[in-house]
């Protein structure tokens, strides 16, 4: 049947799109993914310049946790209301939202204001990020999205590379605002980029009704989880009374939301998902998987600073070769399944790479240099990449189109939820396991960058992170059982249906 007479069904294939607008669609796709991760890293080195400038220095945390609450809160929310609305509709939206936010931490006045202001960037950046990966989604099918996936850990990586060197780039030569200004010619440069093929995409709306109180819900359940263990990881801060509290509205608010969204006709997370053989090991795996490697990534710089007495510029450079290894083995992975149509093979190889050399990290801790605990860990990133872009693509496969949107913010949301329960994991296991070998007493882990230590009190640090290591890898091992039992299903190789038809009327 030709392109212009197909009626659009919830499974079949976007029509009207020659191969030059499905690219502009994903360049469009990876400039928005770009947005929302780079302002999870370039605030970084800004944060002495806005505490100077702003004040409240114990609020100064909060300018980046505020961003990381709210973009996790929203990545399944808004995957699911762009299946009921439409991608251009929410796509829209996360952009307007993302650019307000972004506007207003140029222009607050006070931190409270920015912490504020950084929360709504947070929704719509949250929103980009599952949007990114369903627009891939809609306009090439199961098969071909694993030649995508480089350019999909390209960005990721090139946004961790970016985003601290650039914040302070533009904090010492113009000043901290600009961080947040440049985000508006690059949105609008995604929106220009994007929005004539969103037009011609001929995606059938789920004709459902919104439920816009499991919405607040889940945003709340959520933001309070993970409130509980953000305090929680602080010293002594797993009685204080707001971590007590939000563990309340957790337990709460959670039974509540799970006892609606059984009745729901539209949960935000089908219950589905779970009980599918693909879809939930995988959001399992991920979870740790993800989580683990988050963990290791955030404590690294710590490590090398502390430990083993690499400077802070030393420390970005030693950083590079875990990232730009996970990057091209995500991106060799992707081929593999395109070619072959398979997806389970390059994980279960290379995770067990990570797993071992987690564990010579764990036994020589306390003798390696900084150049050799590098390349250990490029060989930690080279092994973990390839199950990054193998677990979205599975879970599309494993769904209708009609799903795509919900079934690429749950994946989303497991990986986001998975960094903040690992990260926060092993830097109170970090903490409390130094707090009985350093004299005086430990805040954080930036406390312990500025202390001065001697040889000993070294020594004591690296054998921690030895423990941490050894426990990462078992998570890893757990995370790599469980992407064992994913089921194994041939990717679709349906194409979207090439040509040119006139855009939908209004």
């Amino acid at each position: 049947m030709p392109p212009d007479s197909a009626s659009p069904r919830p499974d079949s294939t976007p029509a009207g799109l020659t191969q030059a607008e499905v690219r502009s669609v994903i360049w469009g796709a990876m400039l928005a993914l770009f947005l929302s991760a780079l302002d999870q890293t370039i605030v970084a080195t800004a944060l002495p310049a806005i505490a100077a400038d702003l004040g409240d220095l114990e609020l100064i945390g909060w300018v980046v946790t505020a961003y990381l609450l709210t973009s996790t809160a929203a990545t399944p929310v808004l995957g699911k209301l762009s299946d009921q609305l439409g991608r251009r509709v929410v796509v829209h939206l996360c952009l307007a939202t993302f650019l307000l936010g972004s506007v207003l931490c140029a222009l607050a006045p006070s931190m409270l204001v920015l912490v504020l202001a950084r929360a709504l960037q947070g929704i719509g950046g949250g929103g980009l990020i599952t949007m990114s990966q369903a627009l891939v989604a809609d306009v090439v099918s199961p098969r071909e999205r694993g030649r995508y996936s480089g350019i999909i850990s390209g960005v990721w990586a090139a946004a961790a590379v970016l985003g601290p060197t650039l914040g302070g780039f533009l904090t010492q030569y113009l000043s901290w605002p600009w961080i947040f200004w440049i985000n508006l010619p690059l949105g609008l440069l995604a929106f220009l980029v994007i929005d004539r093929q969103l037009r011609r995409l001929h995606l059938a709306r789920r004709k459902a009704r919104i439920d816009y109180p499991a919405v607040v819900l889940f945003a709340a359940v959520t933001t309070a989880f993970l409130l509980a263990l953000s305090w929680a990881a602080i010293p002594g801060g797993h009685l204080a009374p707001e971590t007590l509290v939000a563990l309340a509205v957790f337990l709460l608010g959670g039974a509540v939301l799970v006892l609606h969204q059984r009745r729901a006709a539209e949960p935000i997370l089908p219950p589905r998902f779970l009980k599918d053989r693909v879809v939930g090991p995988l959001l399992a795996a991920i979870f740790l998987v993800f989580g683990s490697y988050l963990a290791a990534a955030v404590l690294l710089p710590t490590f090398l600073q502390v430990a083993l007495g690499a400077s802070p510029d030393e420390t970005g450079l030693l950083m590079i070769p875990m990232m730009v290894s996970g990057t091209i083995s995500a991106w060799r992975a992707g081929v593999y399944a395109s070619r072959t149509g398979r997806y389970k093979g390059p994980p279960l190889l290379s995770l067990p790479l990570s797993i071992a050399t987690l564990l010579v990290l764990g036994f020589t801790a306390s003798l390696l240099t900084p150049i050799a605990a590098s390349l250990l860990f490029m060989l930690v990133g080279l092994g973990i990449g390839p199950i990054f872009p193998m677990t979205m693509i599975a879970a599309q496969n494993a769904v209708e189109r009609h799903d795509l949107g919900a079934v690429s913010g749950a994946v989303g949301f497991s990986r986001a939820l998975g960094g903040a329960v690992a990260t926060a994991a092993a830097s109170a296991l970090v903490l409390g396991l130094l707090a009985r070998r350093l004299s005086g007493h430990l805040e954080s882990l930036e406390e312990l960058v500025r202390r001065a230590l001697s040889e000993a009190e070294r020594l004591a640090v690296a054998e921690t992170f030895g423990v941490l290591f050894f426990a990462t890898a078992g998570t890893l091992a757990l995370g790599l059982l469980l992407f064992a039992r994913v089921e194994v299903r041939e990717l679709r190789g349906d194409r979207p249906i090439m040509g040119r038809t006139p855009p939908p009327r209004g």
